[in-house]
């Protein structure tokens, strides 16, 4: 399939069509690299490497949702040892979060979270 399709001089423009995007952007010339963006989308969904493509887009449903859920459990356990004045558990749960990233606000309707 190396050259019966005409794969490598088919990837050979999608390139030479980039660096010229590139060299637009470069040059501030916005039409130019509107073109070339359209140009590049259009060839790489032809090869079936659009990175934005919906096959290559995971469903992330599920993951949000568990995470969601994870999060908001610490969530009330940080709540529950704040009302039980065990602040080094609040101070611990806050910390572990922080570490996964997520960051913990404090605010007059309660705690809110986000990644971040």
């Amino acid at each position: 399939m190396d050259d019966d399709l005409g794969v490598p001089q088919a990837l050979a423009v999608l390139h030479e069509t980039v660096r010229a995007g590139n060299a637009a952007l470069d040059n501030g010339d916005l039409a130019a690299v509107a073109s070339a963006r359209g140009e590049v989308l259009a060839m790489s969904e032809v090869l079936g490497i659009n990175p934005l493509s919906p096959q290559w887009k995971a469903d992330s449903a599920p993951a949000d949702r568990a995470l969601a859920q994870l999060v908001e459990t610490l969530i009330a356990d940080r709540n529950a040892a704040r009302a039980a004045k065990d602040f080094a558990a609040a101070d611990r749960i806050r910390d572990e979060l922080a570490a996964a990233g997520i960051a913990v606000e404090d605010g007059p309707n309660g705690s809110h979270w986000s990644i971040g």
